[in-house]
C-alpha cells in the first residue's frame, strides 16, 4: 500500500470517529437525545353528526386526540373546505351560525374569527393529556342542497400550525312536508274484507330520499290480517305484526301532484266480526319538518262480518 492511500484510510477513520465520539460525549454529560415528532402540534380526529342535516338544523362537530407537548392559550379552528357543492360552497359562516362550544379539559370560548371560522379558544393541555372539544353550528334556514367537508386545525399560542385535519363531508338537504290522507274505506258485501288506501304526498319544498309509512290497528273485535299489498311502484310494503298490520319503504317521492302514491291495502276479518277497526297510517322522514299532517285514519264499524260503515279520517291540512 502507498503512502498516500494509507493517510486516506486514516482520515476517513479519523473522520468517523470524530462523528461516533460527540454522541458518546453528550451522553456521558447527561444530555439525552430524543428523536424530534413526527407532528409538532396534537393529531386531531373529527367526527360529525349528523352527516345529513336539512337546513335551519344544527350539526355538532367533535374535535379529539391526545396532546403531544404541554400547551398554553392554544386554539382549533372549525372551517368548510371542497369538495364542496350547492348551497354550501365557500366560507362555513356564509351558511350558517350561532356557534356554541365545549368540551374538556378546561373551560373553552366560542368565537368566529376574521377568516370566517368557528373557533375553539383557550385551550390549555398538559403532553399525554386526552382532549375532546365540540362546536355546534346551525345551517341557515333556506340553505340550497350542496355538500361541504369539514375541517379543523390546531394552533398554538403563537400562531404556528402544522395545517389542517380533513372531516367528514356533510350534506345538506332542503326540507320536506310529507302529509298523509286516507282516500277510501270500502267493504264487500259478505266478504269479510276491508279495503283501505292512502295517499302520501310530498309537499317540499325538497325532494325525499328517504322516509317510512306505518298502518296499526286498533279493533274492538276479533281480527286477521290475511293480505297487504302494495299497488305503488315507489314503495316497498310488507305485513307487520301485531297491531302493526303495514310497513312501506319510500325511495324516492318528487314534489307535488307528481309525487303522490297510493297505498292499497286489503284486510280480512274473522268471520262473524262485530265491532269497530280503525286503522291509522303514519309517515315519518327525517327531513320532514312539519309533523302535523302526518297521520290519517279511518274507522269502520260491523255487524256480522258485514261493514255497516266507515268514516274515512281524511289527514290533515298541507
Amino acid at each position: 500500500m502507498s503512502t498516500s492511500t494509507t493517510v486516506q484510510v486514516v482520515r476517513r477513520r479519523s473522520r468517523w470517529s470524530t462523528l461516533l465520539a460527540v454522541p458518546i460525549a453528550l451522553a456521558t454529560a447527561g444530555v439525552l437525545l430524543v428523536a424530534a415528532p413526527a407532528s409538532a402540534h396534537p393529531v386531531l380526529h373529527i367526527s360529525a353528526t349528523p352527516t345529513t342535516v336539512v337546513a335551519g338544523q344544527s350539526v355538532t362537530l367533535t374535535i379529539s386526540g391526545t396532546s403531544n407537548g404541554n400547551y398554553t392559550n392554544a386554539r382549533i379552528e372549525v372551517f368548510s373546505s371542497t369538495p364542496s357543492t350547492g348551497g354550501t360552497t365557500g366560507n362555513l359562516t356564509a351558511f350558517s351560525s350561532s356557534p356554541t362550544c365545549g368540551g374538556s379539559p378546561g373551560t373553552v370560548t366560542c368565537t368566529e374569527n376574521p377568516s370566517s371560522r368557528y373557533r375553539i379558544g383557550n385551550i390549555n393541555l398538559t403532553n399525554n393529556q386526552a382532549f375532546s372539544y365540540t362546536v355546534t353550528f346551525t345551517i341557515d334556514a333556506g340553505t340550497a342542497a350542496g355538500t361541504f367537508t369539514s375541517k379543523a386545525q390546531f394552533y398554538k399560542s403563537d400562531n404556528t400550525t402544522d395545517g389542517p385535519t380533513t372531516g367528514p363531508l356533510i350534506t345538506v338537504v332542503e326540507p320536506t312536508d310529507f302529509s298523509v290522507a286516507n282516500t277510501y274505506a270500502t267493504g264487500g258485501l259478505l266478504t269479510n274484507e276491508l279495503d283501505v288506501g292512502w295517499t302520501v304526498t310530498n309537499n317540499g319544498p325538497g325532494s325525499a330520499t328517504a322516509a317510512t309509512v306505518q298502518t296499526t290497528i286498533s279493533v274492538s273485535s276479533s281480527t286477521m290480517v290475511l293480505t297487504y299489498y302494495d299497488a305503488f311502484a315507489n314503495f316497498g310494503c310488507a305485513i307487520g305484526s301485531g297491531n302493526v298490520v303495514g310497513n312501506c319503504s319510500l325511495t324516492t317521492v318528487p314534489l307535488g301532484a307528481g309525487g303522490a302514491g297510493l297505498i292499497s291495502s286489503t284486510y280480512q276479518l274473522n268471520l262473524l266480526a262485530t265491532g269497530s277497526v280503525t286503522l291509522t297510517t303514519t309517515v315519518t322522514s327525517p327531513y320532514d319538518t312539519n309533523p302535523a299532517n302526518n297521520s290519517a285514519s279511518a274507522t269502520c264499524t260491523f255487524l256480522l262480518g258485514l261493514i255497516s260503515n266507515c268514516t274515512e279520517g281524511g289527514g290533515a291540512a298541507d
